[in-house]
């Protein structure tokens, strides 16, 4: 997943930016399996002395980029099968000798996979290099983006860099912010735009799931194996809403888009951007907001997370979220000069982030479809 900074003091996975609030930093939410990306975390805003720049440690960025394009695209293979109305499989998104097996023996699994897992890395990594870029540009030390992999969900927690030193203005700190999402989302919209068109309708025989679990119970009590499926659907947004009706029109009833694998690598990536753009704490999105604002975020904070505990109705990944966003602060830690505002473009900026953001939240990232087995 993605997102982007761990604190100088190297406390593992993060989940937000600490500019100084004192506060650990906590364990990241993905994305779909209560996990997700990795989080901007910077240091304190305090004054010290500037560290000596530490030597880019290419192996351990290689050797970790190598495992995670392992993972992704084992995974990325098994989740396009679990996506698909009428596949059947008997595999299960977690690394094990029969997934790998599965995967890598087959080439046209193979093929799912690879076509989901390069673009959905060159997504991170546009996202990554767009915080990186702009941190050398302000001459901040930081990091090579180091990618995380892991051995289930869709193969990767995503990607940070770490930066080595206090943010100095409030246009630095916004700078610094925004240039990941829009680095991401421009990187993506071409494999949206491609995936969505090559995407496939299919009418799908869908049982509610109160139904589907009577079936079960049915069969259970029957000693016979149900006739009951399940599908793993990508969540909807407004990009992926739209692109869908430019190519294929409103879609009639009963009747869902299966996604290239070029389109679900679109939806990881507007998965990744929309948790990032949250405005709340520290990460992108709080930054973003804490830069346009000033301490008005403080006043924010509180009304916005309750916002994010009520999407806890709809998909419980959003209650981790939650939990995850108060443990790293609600009021996002003083930059050093927090008198200089920002100029009419950053703002024009700040409103095509929040656009952005719009275009590719999830109220629910990941449905689970019962079907009606023939």
């Amino acid at each position: 997943m993605k997102g982007d900074y761990l604190p100088p003091t190297g406390t593992g996975v993060g989940a937000g930016t600490d500019t100084g609030s004192g506060q650990p930093a906590s364990p990241t939410a993905a994305a779909p399996w209560g996990r997700g990306p990795v989080i901007e975390l910077l240091p304190p805003a305090e004054a010290r002395p500037a560290p000596a720049p530490a030597p880019p440690r290419w192996g351990r960025a290689a050797l970790l980029f190598i495992l995670t394009f392992l993972t992704t695209t084992t995974l990325g293979a098994v989740w396009i099968l679990w996506a698909h109305p009428t596949a059947l499989v008997d595999v299960f998104p977690w690394l094990s000798p029969h997934t790998v097996e599965t995967v890598w023996t087959d080439p046209a699994n193979l093929r799912l996979g690879l076509s989901f897992a390069v673009p959905a890395l060159l997504i991170l990594l546009c996202h990554e290099l767009g915080h990186y870029l702009t941190c050398r540009r302000y001459g901040l030390p930081a990091t090579l983006p180091y990618f995380l992999p892991v051995p289930l969900g869709i193969g990767t927690l995503g990607a940070f860099i770490r930066i080595r030193a206090p943010i100095d203005s409030r246009r630095q700190l916004f700078d610094v912010g925004v240039a990941g999402p829009i680095a991401g989302f421009v990187a993506l919209l071409p494999f949206l735009v491609l995936g969505v068109a090559w995407s496939q309708p299919y009418t799908v025989p869908e049982l509610d799931p109160a139904a589907a679990e009577r079936a079960i119970e049915a069969a259970a009590a029957a000693g016979t194996v149900p006739d009951v499926g399940m599908l793993l659907a990508p969540g909807r947004c407004l990009a992926i809403e739209g692109m869908a009706r430019l190519f294929h029109g409103e879609l009639a009833p009963g009747t869902r888009l299966h996604l290239h694998p070029f389109a679900l690598a679109a939806w990881f990536g507007l998965l990744v951007t929309a948790l990032n753009l949250l405005p709340l704490g520290q990460l992108d999105g709080g930054h973003v907001l804490y830069a346009a604002v000033g301490r008005l975020q403080h006043r924010l904070a509180l009304p916005l997370w309750l916002g994010l505990g009520l999407a806890g109705l709809y998909w419980p990944g959003w209650l981790l979220w939650f939990v995850i966003v108060l443990l790293m602060g609600l009021r996002h830690p003083p930059v050093r000069h927090e008198a200089e505002a920002l100029g009419p473009g950053r703002r024009a900026l700040a409103w095509l982030a929040l656009a952005i953001f719009v275009a590719s939240f999830m109220p629910v990232p990941v449905e689970e479809v019962f079907l009606a087995l023939p």
